[in-house]
This record gives structure tokens, C-alpha cells and sequence, in this order.
């Protein structure tokens, strides 16, 4: 799909749009930035991010689980990168389906994905987050390893937990900026927009 496709869809998409509909939805999408960018594993989130929050955590689970067969790595970190990918598919789809309005939700997703992963990345070294591990609930087991000081310290990359953890926030934060930015500019073609 090539850029000039995808302004001549996005041309198309906004004609006939009544732009005040879609500016709620737009407030929701920044209050939902603003309380990703305030997200703590150990404190309970919002109940408008709750839901996300909980599938990523069963998908970053299944994850550790359906990769089980392959080298203790990659399924260490199979968990944190399920959600990414998960997050980063969903803004595609948007993209891909020309649910263009919808692609600032999902890209909001990815940045809580991105934040979730980053987070437990940079966590690596100082350990202080409350783990809760599926597998080893279900195994019996009382304890749960960090996935991510046991992958940094395979890859002798432990002592750049911080940099990667914060390197992952950030491109969540530039994903979140990116969906709100175009939801907003979408909104702004559709007001301009002659029908």
C-alpha cells in the first residue's frame, strides 16, 4: 500500500463523517494516554485499562507456554514480546481494514503493551515487582522467575535492563502520541471536509 493509497482512503474515509461525534472518543483516548503513561504493575489500574491489561497478561502467559519447546530464552522472553506484537498487529489491522479512527485505540494498546514489557525489562537487576506466574501456579510452584533478568543475564546485557526498559517506554509513548496525533488530524479533515 503506498503512501498517495493511503491518503486517497483516508480522503475517502473522512467524506461524510460528522467530525463532533468522533471528538469524545478522542477525549477517551487522552485520558486513557495519560493514565498508560501513569501504569504501575504493582498498583491496580483504571477500569478502562483493566481489561487490556488483563488479556496481556494471559497472552504473555500462554505465550511463556505454547513457546515451552524451544531454548529457555525465547521462551522467557516470548511473554513481553506476545504483547507487542499483539499491540503492534492490532494498529496494523487498523491501518490494513481502513479503520483509521480506530487505529488511536489500538496504537494506545501497544503503548500499554510497550509499557507493560518495559517496565519488567528494566526491572531486571533490581527485581522489585510482585510476580505472578500462571505456570508456576499451575505446576504448584510458590515462586516465578523474572523472565527478563534471567534473558538479560543469558545475553550478558543485565547491567542495560534500565536503557532497554526505558527505550521500550518510550517508543510506547511514541506510538500512543502517533494514535492521538492522527485521530486528532482525522477529526480535523472531517471538519473540513465538504460533503
Amino acid at each position: 500500500m503506498t503512501i498517495a493509497k493511503i491518503k486517497s482512503d483516508i480522503g475517502k474515509y473522512v467524506q461524510n463523517k460528522t467530525w463532533y461525534w468522533y471528538v469524545p472518543g478522542w477525549f477517551v483516548g487522552l485520558y486513557l494516554f495519560f493514565e498508560i503513561l501513569q501504569f504501575n504493575p504493582n498498583k491496580q489500574s483504571s477500569l478502562l485499562i483493566m481489561p487490556a491489561q488483563s488479556f496481556d497478561f494471559f497472552l504473555h502467559e500462554m505465550a511463556h507456554t505454547v513457546t515451552a519447546f524451544l531454548p529457555a530464552v525465547i521462551t522467557a522472553s516470548a511473554g513481553s514480546l506476545s504483547e507487542i506484537l499483539l499491540g503492534s498487529l492490532l494498529v496494523f489491522g487498523a491501518f490494513k481494514t481502513r479503520g483509521y479512527f480506530a487505529s488511536m485505540i489500538c496504537s494506545l494498546w501497544l503503548m500499554l503493551a510497550c509499557q507493560s514489557a518495559g517496565i519488567y525489562m528494566a526491572d531486571a537487576r533490581a527485581q522489585k515487582l510482585n510476580l505472578v506466574s500462571l505456570g508456576g501456579a499451575l505446576s504448584g510452584s510458590d515462586t516465578a522467575t523474572h523472565d527478563w533478568h534471567f534473558v538479560f543475564g543469558r545475553l550478558h546485557i543485565l547491567g542495560l535492563d534500565t536503557l532497554i526498559g526505558n527505550t521500550v517506554r518510550g517508543i510506547g509513548v511514541c506510538a500512543g502520541l502517533f494514535g492521538l496525533s492522527f485521530a486528532a488530524w482525522l477529526i480535523y479533515k472531517m471538519k473540513i471536509t465538504k460533503n
